[in-house]
């Protein structure tokens, strides 16, 4: 599902025509290309770039034709990163809103994957901040942790 409103570069729908066919998750090729499932995920609804060892790769493991793969993705240039986040430009709590706008699909093809279809239940969010040094710098590491309910059939 791309909720970003703009179609899917003919590459994306290529991809998740076949990870579908072939009842593949994004875990399970994203330990072929050696990079994160939910980096997987955003590559394949258009808002990361692979490079030709990936298009090969994706290439071999769709069976799918690698110079046709590469010519798709070389024309419909670089991912589509630009997104639309209200919220303010508070330069602390902007990047989350961007974040979750640009992998937001991605996240959610991977949650419904694992836990099938459902939603993520706000109010029991629970939120944990560390801080990660990186020599002359640090970084922020978040956790989040959330209930998932299940959507019920009747």
């Amino acid at each position: 599902m791309n909720t970003a409103n703009e179609p899917l570069p003919p590459a994306c729908v290529k991809l998740l025509h076949e990870k579908a066919r072939r009842k593949l998750t994004f875990a399970q090729i994203a330990s072929q290309l050696s990079h994160d499932e939910v980096w997987t995920a955003a590559l394949f609804y258009g808002r990361a770039a692979p490079s030709l060892k990936d298009i090969r790769l994706l290439a071999d493991l769709l069976n799918l034709s690698a110079e046709t793969l590469e010519e798709d993705f070389r024309m419909a240039g670089p991912p589509q990163r630009a997104v639309s986040v209200s919220g303010g430009t508070d330069p602390v709590v902007y990047p989350f809103h961007e974040a979750i706008a640009l992998y937001g699909p991605a996240l959610r093809s991977v949650i419904v994957e694992k836990f099938g279809d459902g939603a993520v239940c706000a109010p029991s969010i629970k939120v944990r901040v560390e801080k990660v040094p990186r020599g002359k710098t640090n970084d922020v590491r978040l956790t989040l942790e959330a209930a998932y309910s299940s959507y019920q059939s009747w």
